[in-house]
């Protein structure tokens, strides 16, 4: 019977270690006393930002983590985990694991995770869940950087239109010129 529960713990460690090294970043949960119904909740909502939660237990997280030389982020693990593989985009997934922790204060603790390489902190974690969406931040950048370009063209707009005004001043003032020379001509005759 040992053996088969070796096989099925190297299986679940085997596993493990193909989805740290598909998804390097993930957020760490504590599972306190989170039932089944309230797990299966967080999977569904996570799902919406296409995140997977993986719950394990502290040795096969280890075992896992050693496997790919993150010992950085062994700390994060104690006890019965949950870990999140978020999608492409870390903040919707950092977003919804940081509402589901305080809904449910007592049963779910955010210790942190890894991202690019770095281990976040619970403190890091809660600041990367405050940013706003990516599509939001972008939409910042190019505010930012249409500002200038729009104050150019304003300014462009502004010189050509009294080079246009001037031009046409000068215009008139020729006209003028031209009928008083006309009008001169003809009282000289």
């Amino acid at each position: 019977m040992a053996k088969v529960g070796r096989l099925v713990k190297d299986v679940m460690v085997q596993e493990l270690t193909e989805a740290l090294q598909a998804r390097q970043n993930f957020f760490v949960a504590a599972m306190g006393a989170l039932s089944a119904t309230e797990a299966d909740t967080l999977r569904k909502r996570l799902r919406t930002s296409k995140a997977r939660m993986l719950m394990i237990k502290r040795t096969l997280g280890l075992q896992g983590m050693s496997a790919l030389q993150m010992e950085e982020a062994k700390p994060l693990f104690e006890g019965s985990i949950a870990l999140v593989f978020p999608g492409e985009d870390l903040i919707p997934a950092a977003k919804l694991l940081a509402d589901f922790a305080k809904q449910h204060e007592e049963k779910l603790h955010i210790r942190g995770g890894l991202v690019e390489g770095q281990v976040l902190d619970r403190t890091r974690f809660e600041e990367l869940a405050n940013l706003p969406p990516r599509l939001q931040l972008i939409a910042h950048v190019i505010g930012v950087l249409e500002a200038p370009l729009a104050n150019l063209v304003w300014t462009l707009e502004s010189v050509l239109g009294e080079v246009a005004w001037v031009l046409e001043e000068a215009g008139k003032q020729k006209a003028e010129g031209s009928k008083q020379e006309a009008e001169g001509g003809s009282n000289d005759g």
